[in-house]
């Protein structure tokens, strides 16, 4: 008997020759794939550990500066507003403190001199007089609003859906929300304000902008010129630890430093993470 075979066409032969490249494209596709989505895992879990160890680093050099503070005033670690490096484990990290005191504050501030310190950071001087009336009418109660001033009339006329709480200022940033700010005056006048301290700023701050602004507003008020804050230093300590290509990490940590009863102790009263802008601002913002 004559075995029987299968006899193949020339034209199927080349369909199967199509399907196995195909085949081999595809697995060749797939393969780059996952190679690729490995080294973007490995590259994110790399990022993700710089950050770790960064962040460990800015908090450690934030706890030495702090222990600094309680270790009787470690002169290398003033509040003078100078920048200086540290190494906390194999990290680099650049610190600066710097006294609260030398901000104005939001809710103890006159008109003057909110007034001449926002014409100081870039303010005309129409702009900086309704947004001083409007700051003082932000933290004050009542519902007339004083000359330039703003209540809650004026928000509802400006189509808002909300008014001055009568309240202090609990932070910086509700400044934001004072009717005539604009993002660029407040990204200027931010560095120099503060709700953290408990008087204004005196004539010695070694913020140069606050000096001209104290300079320049009118009635400035004998008690001002004096040192208030003495029971207790609050300062803050900016950090910034630096990694690999370029990679960093800032954080910002205001802290009330209290030597003068009993047991030295530091308490922390705001920490937040600082972010840099596309024109180089630091921005900060709570975590």
């Amino acid at each position: 008997m004559r075995s029987q075979g299968v006899v193949v066409s020339p034209r199927q032969s080349g369909f199967a020759l199509l399907i196995v490249l195909w085949t081999l494209g595809f697995l060749a596709l797939l393969g780059t794939q996952l190679v690729a989505s490995g080294r973007s895992d490995t590259r994110l879990a790399d990022n993700l550990k710089q950050e770790a160890v960064l962040r460990a680093a800015a908090d450690g050099a934030v706890a030495r500066v702090m222990f600094a503070m309680q270790a009787a005033h470690d002169p290398g670690l003033r509040a003078g507003g100078v920048e200086q490096s540290l190494r906390i484990g194999g990290t680099p990290v650049l610190v600066r403190v710097a006294n609260e005191a030398d901000r104005v504050n939001l809710n103890t501030a006159s008109l003057g001199l909110l007034r001449a310190l926002m014409i100081e950071t870039g303010a005309p001087p129409a702009q900086a007089e309704r947004l001083a009336a409007a700051i003082l009418d932000w933290r004050t109660s009542g519902v007339k609003a004083r000359p330039g001033g703003a209540k809650a009339p004026e928000y509802q006329a400006a189509g808002l859906a909300f008014g001055p709480p009568g309240n202090p200022f609990q932070s910086v940033d509700e400044l934001a929300d004072v009717l005539g700010m604009t993002p660029a005056l407040l990204e200027r006048l931010a560095p120099h304000v503060t709700v953290l301290t408990d008087s204004d700023p005196d004539i010695t701050t070694r913020d140069p902008i606050v000096a001209l602004a104290l300079t320049d507003a009118a009635g400035v008020a004998e008690e001002v010129l004096t040192a208030q804050q003495t029971a207790e230093d609050i300062v803050r300590i900016s950090v910034t630890a630096l990694g690999r290509d370029a990679a960093r990490y800032s954080e910002e940590v205001v802290a009330a430093a209290d030597f003068q009863s009993g047991a030295p102790r530091v308490n922390i009263l705001l920490r937040q993470r600082v972010t840099a802008a596309v024109n180089g601002t630091r921005i900060a913002g709570a975590f």
